[in-house]
């Protein structure tokens, strides 16, 4: 508990830090702390959700506990801006994320549950691209090439192909143990990042480099998720906890929290990317499933303006990640990655927002 009031008091996006506390609370058992910590929560209006925690299942039902859903609730209505862009039929997917090629106007799906990275055109004709993956969470497009992340059992890896004929090109293995690459970005020098969750750290391929190297190992990046950078380079934009989202002077190693408005919660981020001066980020998992849009500041470190692009959609089922594709961000609404092996998938919505 005093590790968290710690961070409580030293973190500029408390609200997660606030559900910690109440996490640790219901964890011993201590419900009226509990109510009273998710209480406060709920009067931020900041999105989220108790009732997608499973820490929480012995509050369901109580009058306290469903005092608070209702509270949280009333300020998490539906937005709904998105329209159907294609649909994929092989629903058991499970596609973390997405990449956008322009010259070809396709889509590139990597896929958790089979180790496959599918590229479909417009019309949701899909097919394999590359196969013999672990687990594929980030993928990311540039120059003819696309780069994906790739976790097995005791190894991860960065893999670099050829578009379009799939031809790896290369594969840098995360050195040790206790790694999980995670999404990926890339800077228009060449240089690649690529977020490691488990391993709380960021990793960098620099153009020629024989194997990954440690960006800035001083830092600590813990549950390092999305990460996006600025169009000229010099900015990095990482999802992790507490502070929300970490701007990364990538010159400097200086690292500070992306200012923002008090109503904002951005805990949870998963997916990230930019768009001109803009940020768009997914947010899930105890957050109200939404699709944000981020204005920045001149300065890339402060969000000056901020909506909710999507809501509530009764689609929604693992919203994770999507990608820009010309004005448009898209996105897979329904991964359904939370489903066993062997269960009913529905087609996968692939969605797309006007930005």
């Amino acid at each position: 508990m005093a590790r968290v009031e710690k961070e409580l008091a030293e973190s500029p996006d408390s609200c997660w830090v606030m559900n910690e506390l109440a996490r640790t609370w219901a964890a011993g058992q201590q419900y009226p702390e509990t109510i009273q910590w998710l209480t406060k929560i709920a009067d931020l209006g900041v999105g989220l959700d108790a009732s997608r925690d499973p820490l929480y299942k012995a509050l369901h039902g109580t009058r306290e506990f469903e005092a608070v859903l209702q509270r949280t609730r009333a300020s998490i209505g539906l937005v709904a801006t998105s329209h159907e862009a294609f649909r994929i039929e092989e629903g058991d997917l499970t596609p973390e994320s997405e990449a956008y090629d322009p010259a070809s106007r396709s889509f590139y799906f990597g896929s958790m549950r089979k180790g496959v990275i599918v590229r479909c055109d417009e019309n949701g004709l899909c097919e394999r691209f590359a196969e013999g993956l672990g687990s594929v969470l980030g993928v990311k497009i540039s120059g003819g090439r696309l780069w994906a992340v790739s976790n097995s059992s005791g190894e991860s890896a960065l893999v670099e192909f050829e578009i379009p004929s799939g031809k790896l090109r290369h594969k840098y293995v995360v050195p040790g143990k206790g790694h999980q690459l995670n999404d990926i970005a890339l800077a228009a020098n060449g240089d690649v990042f690529a977020t490691d969750t488990q391993g709380s750290a960021i990793w960098k391929l620099r153009p020629g480099a024989p194997g990954l190297e440690r960006f800035l190992p001083g830092l600590k990046f813990r549950f390092a998720n999305g990460i996006a950078i600025s169009r000229d380079g010099a900015t990095l934009y990482v999802s992790n906890y507490p502070d929300g989202i970490s701007v990364v002077d990538v010159k400097t190693g200086t690292r500070e929290a992306l200012r923002h408005p008090a109503g904002l919660c951005l805990a949870l981020v998963d997916g990230l990317y930019t768009y001109g001066r803009s940020l768009i980020a997914i947010q899930n998992s105890s957050m109200a499933p939404r699709v944000i849009r981020l204005d920045l500041s001149r300065d890339l470190k402060a969000i000056e303006r901020w909506k909710v692009l999507e809501r509530g959609n009764t689609l929604f089922e693992g919203v994770t990640g999507g990608t820009v594709a010309g004005n448009e961000f898209v996105f897979a609404a329904n991964i359904q990655d939370e489903k066993p092996a062997g269960a009913s998938f529905a087609p996968i919505m692939v969605l797309k927002n006007r930005l």
